[in-house]
């Protein structure tokens, strides 16, 4: 009896191991069909990526004929490009069909993007067709839409149970907005010159409009001009941004071009460049490893000036002007459907796949019905405003309007407006208070789940939003903030003044985590006066930081970023030297809106992205400098505002795990 039941243990005990087996296979089985599922949406995101390249990457001559690099996905197309037609896309030609493997459907049409992909210990193949439209008779017929495609990949992890494969698919829809195609430096507007005094200019600078007969666009004089690098560029601006390329090697060019929609441009120095030539007298680039020439020159305005006519056939394989120096290839006219007038905050645009008929209306209006403000999706998700209905609102004009809590009265914003224009700590009646609270209704309006949470700082040389325990929105966006200027501000008094954390031992302002501040003004009136230096925070690989290891390697502006936007002007005060990071946006309808100075600036650099319709430093002494920030533009928050971040938006549906 007792072998017998010590027979029947074992056979229990032979029984249970094989279920323990059975079962710790079957885990395997499943963790691997889930990482092949995985690998395989890895695919899916690069041809996604692709597909975004093809309409980015216009370089070198905006015709799209360069390799996919740096530079040439720094100059947009001259017109739409169209992968159908060439049968290629982003330069990968579409010759070789899709593996069987990837058809199990019997799906026809698709062509290899890449193929056996090595990722995540694993492979993916990753092939696209022209999108099947469900409306054709018979129904999915190949659509001859070049902004349409459908994806599909295949995932393939071997492990110690076996290979397991899944296969997805996905639509997509390239949205090109034309309210994002502006250089990093757009200007035009007024009679008086788009430009007004000097200015050294490294980066891409488009003048819209200069009108009337004789109009000088710019007159650039001693150390003034355009650049093509970051030469001369302070440490502390160079150093907060991608100066290296993803492949760790410098960035040698910012693919500068010049575009000249009307007006006159004057070269009046012999220390005035447009571009530097490689080698050689004149405007030298002293042999650096960077590009010195232009990117492109496209004009359909004038040349003048006491030193060269560039119009004589700029610098190509002979020197005709040592002065203007770009290649015979990268020159002509204004391109055809280049942006014909300046933005303005009332443009369309798309922000995280959401369209918006109007960046910003302020509160009382309506953004206008007209072909400029269609919904930006056709068929999509469409809002009429962004800004203003995702922001806290600093106005004192009753007490719904006024976010801050403190007594919870429009008296709150009172304060706050007074103090900020002063660029001092508002003081409630018990002391200064530099973090302001939140009401709750407002921190909610920005996605807050913590609807106490919230607190913002503009004073004491810091400038901070908080939204639980974050700098930042929790959709990874710049936290908005809209302040209505104070109707009985004077006409020559800022909205918004910077303030220095010690005017004597650190003149800057501080900004952390992600703001942009709109600052609703009259025309011809200061929105913005940065009277002191204003840099972001140094720090790098932020927890909030969804920009992959590259970006978020450096603090500005996948780690930290500011945007100030304004109905009015931007000021750049009287002062000493200083350092300036960010986005500057000021437009109006009237087209009188300046980045302006008031009187001399010293060596002042603005390193970012400005867009105004005139930039007048009369008066600055020393010309001051610009740089375009980041190099590549699409690494600016989508929600950057009009003429800010990447002029494509790649919108996916109809996601299917087809195996």
């Amino acid at each position: 009896m007792g072998l017998m039941l010590v027979f029947i243990m074992t056979l229990l005990g032979v029984a249970l191991f094989d279920i323990a087996r059975l079962d710790a296979r079957l885990k395997i089985d499943s963790q691997t069909g889930v990482q092949a599922l995985e690998i395989a949406e890895a695919g899916l995101e690069r041809g996604l990526h692709v597909f975004y390249l093809e309409f980015v990457c216009g370089g070198p001559d905006g015709n799209a004929t360069g390799p996919i690099n740096p530079a040439n996905c720094a100059i947009p197309p001259k017109n739409t490009p169209n992968y159908i037609a060439d049968n290629a896309l982003a330069r990968i030609a579409l010759t070789t069909g899709c593996p069987a493997a990837l058809l199990p459907d019997g799906a026809t049409g698709f062509k290899v993007l890449k193929q056996d992909q090595a990722f995540a210990g694993g492979t993916y193949t990753v092939c696209v067709r022209q999108w099947p439209d469900p409306n054709t008779d018979p129904p999915n017929q190949p659509s001859t839409n070049q902004l349409k495609a459908q994806f599909r990949s295949r995932g393939v992890l071997t492990s110690v149970t076996g290979t397991a494969a899944r296969i997805v698919q996905i639509d997509a829809t390239a949205v090109v907005t034309a309210n994002k195609t502006h250089s990093p430096f757009a200007i035009g507007g007024p009679t008086g010159g788009a430009i007004r005094g000097n200015a050294l200019i490294a980066g891409s600078l488009q003048f819209l409009s200069c009108p009337g007969a004789g109009c000088v666009a710019v007159s650039f004089g001693g150390g003034g001009g355009m650049q093509n690098n970051y030469t001369g560029l302070h440490a502390s601006l160079h150093d907060r941004i991608p100066w290296r390329f993803q492949d760790g090697t410098t960035v040698n060019t910012l693919g500068a071009v010049l575009k000249v929609k009307e007006g006159q441009v004057q070269i009046n120095s012999g220390s005035a460049c447009i571009g530097k030539q490689e080698s050689g007298s004149g405007c030298s680039g002293g042999g650096t490893p960077f590009q010195d020439t232009m990117s492109g020159v496209y004009t359909s305005g004038t040349w003048g000036g006491s030193k060269g006519n560039c119009s004589g056939g700029l610098n190509g394989n002979t020197t005709t002007n040592s002065r203007c120096n770009v290649w015979t290839s990268a020159q002509g006219p204004y391109p055809t459907g280049e942006p014909t007038s300046i933005p303005l905050l009332t443009d369309s645009t798309i922000i995280d796949g959401k369209g918006y008929r109007c960046f910003f209306i302020p509160p009382g209006s309506t953004c206008p019905n007209d072909p400029q403000h269609t919904p930006p999706i056709p068929g999509g998700t469409n809002f009429d405003e962004y800004f203003y209905a995702n922001a806290w609102r600093i106005d004192n004009t009753n007490d719904g309007r006024c976010d801050i809590s403190v007594a919870g009265v429009a008296h709150d914003c009172t304060i706050v407006l007074t103090a900020l224009q002063t660029g001092s700590v508002p003081d409630f009646g018990a002391g200064p208070v530099t973090t302001l609270p939140i009401k709750s209704g407002a921190c909610v309006r920005q996605g807050a789940v913590d609807p106490n949470s919230c607190t913002l700082q503009i004073a004491a040389g810091q400038m901070v939003g908080i939204i639980d325990g974050s700098p930042i929105r929790p959709d990874l966006e710049p936290i908005n903030v809209y302040v209505k200027r104070l109707a009985s501000a004077g006409a020559t008094t800022a909205t918004v003044k910077t303030s220095p954390v010690d005017a004597t031992t650190d003149n800057n302002m501080y900004y952390q985590g992600k703001i942009m501040i709109l600052a609703d003004n009259p025309a011809v009136t200061p929105g913005f006066e940065i009277d002191t230096g204003l840099l972001s925070a140094t720090t790098i690989n932020r927890s909030w930081c969804g920009l992959g290891p590259y970006l978020c390697g450096y603090a500005y502006p996948a780690n930290h970023f500011v945007a100030m936007l304004t109905t009015g002007d931007i000021l750049l005060g009287a002062g000493g030297s200083r350092h300036i990071l960010g986005q500057f946006f000021a437009a109006n309808p009237g087209l009188t809106a300046r980045f302006y100075v008031n009187g001399g600036i010293g060596q002042t650099q603005v390193a970012g992205t400005v867009s105004a319709q005139q930039f007048d430093f009369t008066g600055a002494g020393s010309a001051p400098s610009l740089y375009q920030a980041p190099w590549n533009l699409g690494a600016l928050p989508g929600a950057a505002g009009p003429a800010g971040g990447s002029f494509v938006s790649i919108v996916s549906s109809n996601w299917a795990q087809i195996q």
